[in-house]
């Protein structure tokens, strides 16, 4: 299929990375912003560029979401008792690493096709700390006396939190995989409109800001530090490039600001701790900012261990955990509809169609089974920083992302770069935790772009959803004896589910958007044919969708009939509800 971007790829196939690094096509008068302006791309999804373009790009989307592959256990660890066991925290740092990789190659083989990696995601953070708030707290820390069966026992205890986290998150998934594999998302896509996205991710970043609070309180001047390289680097130096050899520059701020200041502020802690401006006392302000506290870790651990499922026990399952986690699922569900569509506007491709959106959603559900089952702590959704530098480099080639999911696998193996990853100071991840949630809320109010939001109706609705979502959860974790209906296991389902943040207030606005009246620029409806608008093709008379299609095999599926009513087949045309007029808008 050619692209709606076709004649600018077809031009720009003799360029590379290196002879145009930011390879920013002019745009039209007047068309500077997204998603109202239309977007070029050099290399279209399924197109090959030169090998190091593909290298440097694929490098460039693994340095962009590897900070959060180590970012969420190292925030989960104190709740699931790892942070006084520095071996388990590195084999879910590997894991981790390992299954972003493994779920990657799943969504662009099998999947949307679309070029977007897999990451953790936050929807399922909030879900695994409320249940994890269910138990006891985590042993007081070990200090150099402790015994190897105190030792034996805090591991045990880590080891069973784990397993309930891994058979939640596992069965689960299984859910999301059906709600793909039957094509229920696309029911749920007639109810779920832009209003409910944006409210839902926004959700997702609010109550994880108090997280990164508490780790910037190890050393709130080291956290400041990083928090402002990275608004520098991104906001006022990314304009600017570094002079390479032959001519040629590197944009280094607009690639790299969150890792850019990750690594500084690193640096500097190390620099710090070395003349001694930090406290050896763990009772003291600042010594979490030390380089020093994990190095006997660092040393001892193996250069190679490769992860593998059940390597923290058999999995187990609570129906708590169960219900907590398919919340999340859903939210993550909405989050990734929304970013198969902005990838698509993005890479100059229509809105992806039902079965491609049916597979997508199918092969997360499996990327969050192997997460699981391999334990990483967190259930797997699409990244929308990598849309973003899809925009801003305009290589749209499915075989970057391909190499980027090599390194993750690649660092999922290497144990002594999972052991390294641990040994971050808390002060500087959590200044990189602070940065990265306020990028996902404003994500969410990109949704609302599609709809006519100064109305008296939509800020109702988005205002009640969102003190809902916060006010619920906040008075459950004041109150916790609040619910108390006789039966233990219906309270901490009831506590689980009330108390997910992005569930109660996604859930609050999608009912108001589908029974309040509204006008359809005020409800959204058409938000996809919107997108598909800006999407000019050249060629009207070309089969849209074919870089949606499966790499396989498609001869024989459009030659087979049956395959028609599979909805996850690429001849998949979507299931219509009784009496309902046939409308692109509204298809399943």
């Amino acid at each position: 299929m050619k692209s709606c971007q076709e004649k600018t790829v077809e031009k720009s196939k003799t360029l590379s990375l290196e002879d145009n690094p930011n390879n920013v096509e002019p745009h039209p008068a007047g068309d500077d912003t997204w998603p109202t302006g239309k977007r070029t791309v050099m290399y279209g999804v399924n197109d090959r560029p030169p090998w190091l373009s593909a290298i440097l790009m694929g490098i460039q989307h693994f340095s962009l979401s590897a900070t959060f592959c180590f970012l969420v256990p190292l925030i989960l660890a104190p709740y699931v008792c790892f942070d006084q066991d520095r071996e388990l925290l590195n084999m879910a740092i590997g894991s981790s690493f390992f299954i972003c990789g493994l779920a990657t190659v799943l969504q662009c083989f099998i999947g949307s096709r679309l070029p977007i990696l897999q990451g953790p995601s936050a929807a399922f953070i909030v879900p695994t700390i409320i249940l994890l708030g269910l138990k006891e707290p985590c042993p007081a820390p070990l200090t150099a006396n402790s015994t190897a069966t105190e030792r034996q026992e805090l591991r045990t205890i880590a080891q069973e939190r784990m397993q309930e986290i891994q058979g939640s998150l596992a069965v689960a998934s299984l859910v999301q995989c059906l709600i793909g594999c039957t094509g229920l998302v696309g029911v749920l896509l007639r109810f779920v409109r832009p209003i409910t996205i944006a409210t839902t991710l926004l959700l997702i970043a609010l109550p994880l800001l108090p997280l990164a609070s508490d780790a910037c309180g190890g050393h709130w001047l080291i956290s400041a530090t990083c928090i402002l390289q990275v608004i520098v680097y991104s906001q006022f130096l990314d304009r600017y490039s570094i002079p390479l050899p032959k001519g040629r520059r590197l944009a280094v701020f607009t690639f790299f600001p969150i890792l850019l200041a990750l690594i500084v502020t690193w640096i500097l802690c190390f620099i710090l701790t070395s003349l001694g401006a930090f406290p050896d006392d763990p009772a003291k302000y600042g010594y979490l900012a030390r380089t020093d506290i994990f190095k006997d870790d660092v040393r001892k651990a193996v250069w190679f261990r490769i992860p593998y499922p059940g390597q923290f026990g058999v999995p187990s399952v609570s129906m708590a955990g169960f219900i907590g986690m398919t919340a999340g699922a859903l939210a993550s569900i909405v989050e990734s509809v929304g970013d198969y569509h902005a990838c698509a506007l993005i890479t100059g491709e229509p809105p992806p169609p039902v079965h491609a959106i049916n597979r997508g959603i199918m092969m997360e559900g499996l990327g969050c089974v192997a997460a699981g089952l391999w334990g990483a702590t967190s259930g797997y959704t699409s990244y929308s920083t990598n849309i973003s530098i899809i925009s801003l480099t305009k290589i749209a080639s499915r075989a970057t992302v391909y190499i980027a999911a090599g390194l993750f696998a690649l660092c999922g193996v290497l144990f002594k770069f999972s052991a390294l990853c641990a040994s971050i100071p808390a002060p500087v991840y959590g200044g990189v935790f602070a940065s990265t949630m306020g990028m996902v809320a404003s994500i969410g109010f990109a949704n609302l772009s599609f709809v006519k939001v100064d109305t008296s109706r939509n800020l109702f609705i988005l205002g009640f959803g969102i003190f809902m979502g916060i006010g619920v959860p906040d008075y459950l974790d004041k109150h916790p004896d609040f619910i108390q209906t006789g039966s233990l296991l219906v309270d901490q389902v009831l506590n689980v589910v009330l108390g997910t943040n992005m569930f109660i207030g996604g859930i609050t606005t999608c009912i108001l958007d589908n029974i309040v009246r509204g006008s359809p620029e005020e409800k959204g409806t058409n938000w996809r044919q919107q997108m598909a608008d800006l999407c000019i093709r050249e060629d009207k008379d070309t089969e849209e969708g074919s870089c949606y299609d499966l790499p396989f095999g498609m001869a024989w599926i459009k030659r087979t009939s049956w395959t028609n009513y599979f909805p996850f087949s690429p001849t998949f045309t979507g299931i219509r509800l009784r009496h309902q007029r046939p409308q692109p808008d509204t298809d399943v």
